[in-house]
């Protein structure tokens, strides 16, 4: 093989070495907090004190957050605090719709023995709030290559590129009695995925239909991993005392 087929063969090699190498990168950053992760909790068996729980919509502060955000992301923290085991959580999303049905019970118009009873819904004592701060599907990328002379004055590009996503979440916890914030915390979700290879999912939660927009792309990873880090909070950082049997 001539010297100049060795390098072209060498240069192909080394192209296609960093292109593999371009694994799917996914961080998250809590400003505060500690404690065990959920994920570590979650490997052993729990029967133990709930806490009474309810989540907000989100507020959406960002400018490119778009409507169903604000109740997509509030939907997945409370499936995502439901499979941690650790708290009872109320639905506060479909709530009138179980009220109407208690009314309905009273109307006289159901058999008595079958009909929902008011005065029987769960109250929270921890509220869960909070607010998309930056939300940007496109926060910046990269494109590059390399060309690679294959005869004459032709050239075969080599190269790929990268897409980056980030979000951030204010999160408070309120006690529902007092109205005092015992849990505040900011975090922050970023993917960058090269060649748009999104890999395996972060989290079990399905994405909601309102934000099936973002499926298949670093902007899912993205969220996902702010959700697993807020139920991370959540759980690690809520007083002792709100945990309780019943």
């Amino acid at each position: 093989m001539s010297l100049g087929g060795k390098f072209i063969v060498s240069l192909f090699t080394v192209s296609f070495a960093a292109c593999a190498s371009a694994e799917p990168q996914t961080t998250a950053t809590v400003t505060s907090g500690g404690g065990p992760s959920i994920q570590q909790a979650q490997q052993e068996p729990y029967n133990g004190p709930k806490a009474r729980t309810a989540v907000n919509k989100f507020t959406v502060k960002s400018s490119k957050g778009h409507h169903e955000l604000g109740q997509g992301l509030a939907d997945m923290l409370t499936t995502a605090l439901f499979h941690s085991n650790r708290f009872i959580v109320l639905d506060r999303t479909d709530h009138k719709d179980v009220m109407a049905e208690q009314d309905l019970g009273a109307s006289g118009r159901i058999k008595q023995e079958t009909a929902a009873p008011i005065g029987q819904m769960e109250g929270a004592e921890l509220l869960i709030t909070a607010a998309v701060t930056a939300f940007e599907p496109d926060a910046g990328g990269a494109v590059g290559g390399v060309g690679v002379p294959v005869g004459g004055a032709a050239f075969l590009g080599v190269g790929g590129g990268g897409k980056q996503s980030y979000m951030a979440i204010d999160l408070k916890v309120v006690d529902t009695k007092t109205g005092r914030i015992v849990g505040a915390v900011t975090v922050e979700g970023k993917s960058t995925d090269w060649f748009a290879g999104i890999g395996g999912a972060i989290g079990g939660v399905p994405i909601p239909f309102g934000l099936l927009v973002h499926q298949n792309t670093p902007m899912e990873k993205a969220i996902r991993v702010c959700i697993v880090k807020a139920v991370d909070y959540i759980s690690s950082q809520t007083p002792a005392t709100y945990f309780h049997n019943r």
